[in-house]
């Protein structure tokens, strides 16, 4: 029997400092959660030169259609395989001490991206307030509320958050009672960063087809 497969998802890396743009040092690798689903999907991954492909089977024993992955989630650690790679790119693409670069997709066939500080799934959480209460409160990503603490003792400084349950994109936020000045942390929650710390996170979300380059990226570096 014949088997054919299709793109799922696409993305094509690109640097200014080069003369074609062609950049090829790079290593997408899935986390635990998105591994499984490749396997689970018999999905393929492939990479040729600069352009990464994720794949379902259209024709063959494990046929499917690019439907039954719409609203399927991805996460992929970024590996930049070129040790010079700061040397000749643009400060707003690199991640600051203890950071990595997250880069999530949209709808719109867009990559946005911010830089998040690496924690551990236990860590202590600084406040940045003096005046109390002061209300903190942590969600995912996609606005799921964890916790929502206030706050009483002026001795209390810290406060310890438990995400070990999974590791992921984290917002902190960080008020005073009443409401007057909101301060903001953005985190992204890996335990083996600090062995054998990367780059960054890709985080993809398979949309509905809306046209032919649809879950299609395109991530441009610009030059130093």
């Amino acid at each position: 029997m014949r088997t054919r497969y299709d793109k799922l998802i696409s993305l094509q890396v690109e640097h200014k400092y080069f003369a074609n743009k062609l950049f090829d040092a790079f290593e997408l690798i899935p986390d635990e959660k998105s591994m499984k689903s490749i396997r689970d999907g018999r999905l393929l991954i492939k990479k040729s030169q600069n352009t990464w492909v994720l794949l379902y089977q259209s024709k063959g024993p494990w046929e499917t259609t690019v439907d039954a992955f719409v609203n399927k989630e991805f996460t992929f650690i970024f590996r930049i395989k070129d040790e010079s790679f700061a040397d000749y790119t643009h400060e707003d693409y690199l991640p600051g001490s203890k950071a990595v670069e997250f880069y999530a997709a949209s709808i719109n066939n867009k990559l946005f991206s911010s830089s998040r500080v690496i924690e551990s799934p236990v860590f202590e959480y600084n406040i940045q307030h003096e005046e109390r209460p002061v209300n903190l409160k942590l969600k995912k990503l996609k606005g799921e509320v964890l916790y929502d603490v206030s706050i009483i003792e002026p001795t209390t400084k810290s406060y310890k958050f438990d995400l070990s349950a999974s590791e992921e994109a984290f917002d902190i936020s960080e008020n005073t009672l009443p409401v007057t000045d909101t301060r903001k942390q953005e985190i992204y929650v890996y335990r083996k960063y600090f062995d054998d710390p990367f780059y960054g996170v890709i985080f993809f979300k398979v949309f509905l087809p809306a046209g032919q380059n649809s879950n299609q990226y395109n991530l441009l570096f610009e030059k130093k």
